[in-house]
């Protein structure tokens, strides 16, 4: 009996040791991912084609993240999910002191819509430090620190608070919802109904313990169905979602503008 006496006290100490790893507030295999897509569909041929529709802008230059876009972003395959035919142009240029696609082209068939669809995934593989705080992506206060689709207007606060308690365990399963409008040029011949739908995503995601994977994010998105015959400028609807899903005190104790790496 006394000889197992030991043994069972070394086995206590080796679980504690397990739970309390388990239970640390540090995470692990920390990762961060970006990704923003752009459909442009019609239902069925239209001819003599200008678009113009917003792109991804940080301050006050084209980018998502800290990687700048140019025109070479929307003809690099990678990006293109069915290739970009062989009779559209599609450049990004500035309006109004904004950042614009502009895809041109004499006619756009339904077979093939312009489907961007970028992805990029960083992880931080080094079990975690306060440095690594600065280098996340801000889901909680995207304005101003993330990229977004601009020029906003009509911004509305439709729901939620950037301000919540700054607690262990905070979830806010909704996050902080802004609701806007933005400008799309459109026009074309013969068109009966042409959507255009853009959507930005950021994510930070890690493991902690007995948790599986805990996740926030924001996110921005736009869209804008035209039936009939366009009318140049038109206002799409959208919305941005901030601060959605698990924050730690590790995270909610960096500063609003710690996402943006200045």
């Amino acid at each position: 009996m006394h000889r197992r006496l030991p043994v069972v006290l070394l086995a206590l100490v080796v679980a504690l040791v397990f739970l309390c790893g388990c239970i640390s507030e540090e995470p692990d295999y920390l990762h961060t991912s970006l990704s923003y897509e752009l459909y442009i569909m019609t239902d069925t041929r239209i001819e003599n084609v200008t678009l113009l529709v917003p792109v991804p802008a940080r301050g006050d230059r084209p980018a998502i993240g800290h990687d700048p876009i140019s025109d070479a972003f929307y003809t690099d395959p990678e990006n293109l999910r069915s290739g970009l035919p062989d009779n559209h142009t599609l450049a990004i240029v500035p309006v109004d002191g904004q950042y614009y696609l502009r895809l041109t082209a004499p006619y756009m068939d339904p077979a093939r819509p312009i489907h961007v669809d970028y992805y990029n995934y960083t992880s931080f593989r080094d079990k975690f430090r306060p440095g690594i705080v600065p280098q996340l992506i801000e889901t909680r206060h995207p304005f101003g620190n993330e990229s977004l689709f601009l020029p906003k207007q009509n911004l509305t606060s439709t729901a939620g608070s950037p301000e919540r308690p700054r607690e262990r365990g905070y979830y806010d399963p909704d996050g902080c919802r802004y609701s806007y409008t933005i400008p799309i040029y459109a026009q074309y011949e013969n068109g009966t109904k042409v959507t255009i739908y853009s959507d930005i995503r950021g994510l930070i995601e890690w493991s902690e313990g007995f948790d599986s994977n805990p996740v926030n994010e924001y996110s921005d998105t736009y869209r804008l169905v035209v039936k009939g015959e366009p009318q140049g400028w038109m206002p799409a609807g959208g919305e941005v979602t901030a601060g959605k899903g698990i924050y730690r005190e590790w995270q909610l104790n960096s500063s609003p503008t710690s996402g943006s790496g200045e």
